[in-house]
Formats: C-alpha cells, structure tokens, sequence
C-alpha cells in the first residue's frame, strides 16, 4: 500500500470513527429526549388525573359559596315581605294595601289596625291573569309577619272560588323548589302522612312527623 493510499485510509477511518461517535450522541440524545416526554406524559398524565380534577372541585366550591351567599343576602333582604295568591283585583287603580287589609278583615288576627305595612302592591308578572297577580307585602315588624302568616293559614279564606293563599317571598330558586315540593306534599298528604314545606337556611325541604323527609325513600 502506497503512502498515499494509506493517508486515504486512515482519513476515512477517523471520519468513520467520529461519525460513530456522533451516532452515539445522537442515540444518547434520543433516549435523553424519550426519558424526557416519558416524564412529561406522567407528568401531564397526573395534572389530568389528579390536578385538574382537583381545581375544578375547588372553583365549584367556591361558586356554590357564592351562590349561597348570594341566596343569603336576598334571603335576608325579603324576610319581612309576605306574597299574597288569589286575591282578585278590580282596577288597575286599586289601593293594594287597602285590599289586603280587606282580606285581613276576614281572618281573627288581633289588632289589625296596629299592622304597619312600609309597602304594598301586586307584582307584575306574566304568570297570572291581571285579576290575580300576587299581592306582595312588607312588614314593619316580624311579629306583624308571622301573625298574618299563621292569620291567613288559619282562616282558609276564599274568595271567587279560589283559596287565599299567604307565603314567605323567597329568591326565586328557592321558590322554585318550593313550587316542586307543593307537588309531592299533595301526595304524602294523599297517602295521610303530615307533611309540611319548610325553610331552613337557603334549603326548601319536607318534614313528615317533624322529620326531614328524604327524596330517595
């Protein structure tokens, strides 16, 4: 083998040789990058599985504390209001606190003309006909409130056919789930069972015998 052959050779070999070591890094690189997205996969594997889940019970949380408070504060803001159902209106100009005190005329509640009202008038709303839109009341005095409230309850007024009715103004969550629990209170009467709606706190529930009933019995 001539020189020159020779020097041909051995720059080949030492190209081949650092092109083999380049392969090495380049492998070396590779499983360093295949460890690293295995752990980033773990990694985004557990913000899924545990993280997120996590945040998101805490973000409903605290909205459920928001809502809460918020049916706290409009709880706390209408307690001293009473609403009044099927009371006939006859004019558009009709005193309201005139009427109701008509109607309070008929019950046995004691000193009537001591009830001091700070507002009375019928509420506007689509979902009774203009001769039946509810009276909506507010007490000076609580004990003014439970007076007419147990008042009215008692008397079992009728006027046109229709049962005068007297109830707490609740937000209108709650008095949705109030309207829904009327439903079934009709059917554990219907079975002779003494069920009565009450409201705790921000929850409208079903006591039978002075126990919470249970939906899911």
């Amino acid at each position: 083998m001539d020189i020159d052959m020779k020097t041909r050779f051995d720059g080949l070999s030492r190209q081949l040789c650092d092109v083999q070591k380049e392969i090495k890094t380049i492998k070396h690189d590779v499983e360093e990058l295949d460890r690293g997205l295995k752990y980033a996969d773990e990694e985004i594997t557990e913000l899924k599985e545990e993280i997120v889940p996590k945040i998101k019970t805490e973000l409903m949380e605290k909205i459920d504390a928001l809502n809460k408070c918020r049916l706290e504060t409009e709880l706390y803001s209408k307690k001293s209001n009473l609403l009044f159902f099927n009371v006939p209106q006859s004019t558009e100009s009709e005193d309201s606190e005139d009427v109701l005190r008509d109607v309070l005329s008929k019950t046995k509640i004691p000193s009537q003309q001591d009830i001091i009202f700070s507002n009375v008038h019928r509420l506007p709303t689509r979902a009774h006909t203009n001769n039946s839109k509810p009276i909506i009341a507010k007490f000076v005095r609580m004990r003014d409130r439970e007076m007419v409230l147990n008042g009215i309850t008692e008397a079992e007024i009728s006027l046109q056919g229709k049962r005068v009715i007297a109830v707490p103004h609740l937000p209108a969550p709650m008095q949705e789930e109030r309207k829904r629990l009327m439903t079934i209170r009709k059917k554990l009467r219907a079975e002779g069972k003494d069920a009565k709606i009450r409201v705790t706190g921000t929850k409208v529930l079903i006591f039978v015998n002075n126990v919470v009933w249970n939906e899911t019995e």
